[in-house]
């Protein structure tokens, strides 16, 4: 039986990108009948099947089957910004036994779980084929029981969707299950002193369970308990209450996946009786204890694993779920009383310093991105008494972020942009702060009207998502655009600054970053190192979200302080014409004192051109290669000459930037009407190019010179293209070339 049984064919209009999305889904699954269903008010599904190369016995354990049928979920209004999913469409899909995917309710198709991190972000650089390619991998590898590559870890289930957060160390749970520290001798459980602050109820239902409670110290508790409640102020209000902790008592392993959790009471009770566990029996037993047990009930079961779980220093995998009941529980809960999952995430203990600048800073700021380095280099400004800033994050500031960011921890649960709106405006209590604004939301949706009142936009998210939404508006808004962001293990800080009228693009930039790889040795060592670092396409990990990258907290102050001091001095001195990239370097030696440098790239405006034969596509070249190709022409005329491009090409931008040219090898043959480009040598420095910039800048593309000042392809040159279309289409790369004339470059590209 298929889930897509029962849904009903969509029949409204699609805008064009998802339109776009579909007859790209039809062309790769070469199925042009494939049909389109509604989800429901927000997603269409499209149903459809992977032939899945099952091994010569069949799948490990029978689970995946030859043809797998899949459900492939697009956003009608988030798409492409919102990734598409892809979902088993059998209702008998194994869920269970299955690792890498998603927490999905009772009734609803398991969802894939494809990468590491945000499927969002990763599709803001990839093509539907790769993602569909992406999901076909899943299943190959499910068939084979290669998902799993983590020293044979176990894989813990993956709680996207739940509710709220509860903050513990796990190896306090771990110790109290494995060594059977019960409260009541009678029960495999224990009581944990917890605390809920106010703030946190509100916004994320987060709590935090500070330690486990002996029963002999019950009254002592309880005691201290009842005196912070008569005490609690309006300002600081927090809730302490009891987490019950229950475990299986026989410690029996489960290899499980428990993708269908508890929705009600009647569902968790029935739920732990299958491990032996009757929390009726025990909720009655704490109330006759006078246990005061009362507005939350939470209760994290602890399952023993097969081996060790990833991330965790332990066998043992939690679940919590909390009931809210009534001030007057009588230990009795009703079957339908709704129950809340929550994640697990571990307490921090260390306190973060706060960087102080001492600088004043009056130009007018958007920040977007609030993190660990955005949020050093906002306060380095707001320090310095300027009072004209806006930040913009749509994400909460959460337990881990204690450690880099210049937030603490009163502000868990509540919007960074809005918390470091909050402390800034608390420096400056008697002067206006009405241009001090926050934005809960993603950039794509702070309106046009909104960004141009700053002049100035500072990016530290590293978001590829991000960098394309404002190129997008460089039509509609003035202001000029910065991106920062920290590289090679921290050892590499990287400023940009887009040129006035956004030429250099940001794009132009960041790539030009890598190319420059080719001449600046802290640059190669980034790029090599980057590129040996990449992963497999199917990019898994705990939790399919990690928490941060691992880097000091001084070091990324370090880069913070060097970009703050550059974007002040731009601004004091109104900016230049041209754009530039920063470049601050802290190399690691061991026993001796760090390597500290930097350097700055100056970058004039690019040469811009259109495709001549798809206006689709633009060419943006390096300032001074348009002069270079029309002195070739101009030196090797009356014969024809060429050779090839070097850059990158972006399929979401439909751009090819161009960082360099190499002139015809010494094979090559030429005359008046013709050009033959020769390959001696050019393989090899190709392949030096691509290896020093980390296997992103190489060939793009071919050039030779017409001058005649023909200004359209020959023959034999749309023979060339042919062929090349036939090998650029392996890779992928766009099939570009460039006639030059003795006074214009004439581009043509074929996707």
């Amino acid at each position: 039986m298929l889930y897509s049984d029962n849904l009903e064919l969509y029949n409204g209009e699609l805008r064009p990108q998802v339109a776009e999305a579909v007859d790209e889904i039809k062309e790769y699954f070469k199925n042009p009948s494939l049909q389109v269903y509604s989800w429901d008010e927000r997603n269409i599904v499209i149903a459809t099947s992977y032939n899945v190369s099952l091994p010569s016995r069949g799948s490990i354990d029978d689970i995946i089957l030859s043809v797998e049928p899949i459900l492939i979920k697009i956003s009608l209004n988030r798409y492409p910004d919102a990734a598409p999913l892809i979902m088993s469409d059998r209702v008998s899909f194994p869920k269970a036994r299955q690792p890498h995917l998603y927490y999905s309710a009772e009734g609803k198709p398991a969802t894939l779980c494809l990468v590491r991190g945000s499927l969002d972000e990763w599709f803001t650089t990839k093509t539907i084929q790769d993602f569909l390619v992406t999901g076909y991998q899943w299943f190959f590898k499910a068939a084979t029981g290669t998902l799993l590559t983590d020293n044979k870890e176990f894989d813990p289930v993956r709680l996207e969707t739940s509710l709220g957060k509860h903050i513990f160390k796990y190896e306090n749970f771990r110790d109290i299950v494995s060594e059977d520290k019960r409260f009541l001798p009678k029960f495999p459980m224990a009581v944990i002193l917890s605390s809920l602050y106010q703030g946190e109820y509100k916004k994320e239902r987060a709590f935090k369970s500070i330690s486990d409670i002996p029963f002999i110290n019950l009254d002592n508790v309880k005691k201290t308990i009842s005196k912070i409640r008569k005490e609690k102020t309006v300002e600081k209000d927090f809730l302490p209450f009891y987490t019950v902790l229950v475990w299986d008592s026989d410690q029996r392993e489960q290899r499980t996946y428990f993708t269908n959790l508890p929705t009600n009471y009647r569902e968790l009770r029935e739920y732990l009786l299958l491990s032996g566990i009757n929390i009726a029996e025990i909720l009655v037993s704490l109330k006759a204890g006078n246990v005061p047990i009362k507005v939350i009930l939470s209760v994290t079961h602890a399952i023993k694993r097969p081996c060790k779980v990833i991330g965790y220093d332990g066998q043992y995998e939690f679940f919590t779920y909390t009931v809210l009941l009534e001030d007057n529980f009588t230990g009795v809960i009703s079957d339908e009383e709704e129950v809340y999952v929550s994640s697990h995430a571990q307490p921090f203990t260390a306190e973060l310093a706060w960087v102080l600048s001492n600088e004043k800073r009056e130009i007018k700021t958007l920040f977007i991105g609030a993190g660990s380095l955005g949020s050093k280099i906002i306060m380095h400004d707001a320090r310095s008494g300027k009072n004209a800033i806006g930040v913009a994050d749509h994400d909460s500031f959460q337990q881990h972020n204690i450690s880099r960011h210049t937030l603490f921890s009163n502000h868990i649960g509540k919007n960074k942009a809005e918390a470091i709106i909050e402390e800034i405006k608390a420096f400056y209590e008697l002067d206006t702060t009405k241009n001090l604004v926050f934005y809960d939301k993603p950039i794509s949706f702070v309106e046009n009207e909104e960004i141009k009142k700053y002049n100035l936009i500072v990016d530290s998210t590293a978001s590829q998502g991000v960098m394309q939404n404002l190129i997008q508006r460089e039509n509609f808004i003035n202001t000029r655009y910065s991106k920062c962001e920290i590289a090679d293990n921290g050892e590499i800080g990287l400023l940009y600054l887009e040129g006035n009228n956004h030429n250099p693009r940001m794009d132009d930039l960041i790539y030009l970053a890598c190319y420059l790889a080719v001449s600046n040795s802290d640059l190669e060592q980034w790029r090599i190192a980057d590129a040996d670092r990449e992963q497999d396409i199917l990019d898994l990990g705990l939790g399919c979200n990690s928490i941060t990258n691992v880097m000091s907290d001084d070091l990324i102050s370090f880069h913070a302080s060097a970009f703050s001091q550059v974007l002040s001095i731009c601004s004091s001195n109104n900016f230049d014409n041209n754009g530039f990239i920063y470049l601050n370097v802290f190399r690691r030696a061991k026993q001796e004192l760090p390597r500290i440098s930097n350097e700055k790239f100056n970058v004039k405006p690019f040469e811009i051109y259109s495709s001549k034969n798809d206006s689709a596509w633009t060419l943006r070249f390096l300032s001074g290669l348009g002069k270079r190709l029309l002195e070739q022409c101009h030196l090797h005329a009356p014969t024809e000459t060429g050779g090839i491009l070097i850059g990158v090409a972006n399929y979401k931008t439909k751009t090819i930037h161009i960082y360099d040219i190499i002139n015809e090898p010494v094979d090559s043959t030429s005359s008046p009407v013709a050009f033959n480009r020769g390959i001696e040598g050019l393989p090899d420095q190709i392949d030096h190019i691509k290896y020093q910039t980390g296997q992103v800048i190489g060939y793009i593309g071919e050039w030779h010179t017409h001058p005649m000042n023909l200004e359209v392809l020959s023959r034999q040159d749309m023979q060339t293209i042919e062929k090349l279309q036939a090998i650029n289409k392996q890779t992928p790369i766009p099939t570009c070339a460039v006639i030059v004339t003795k006074d214009k470059i004439i581009p043509f590209v074929y996707d």
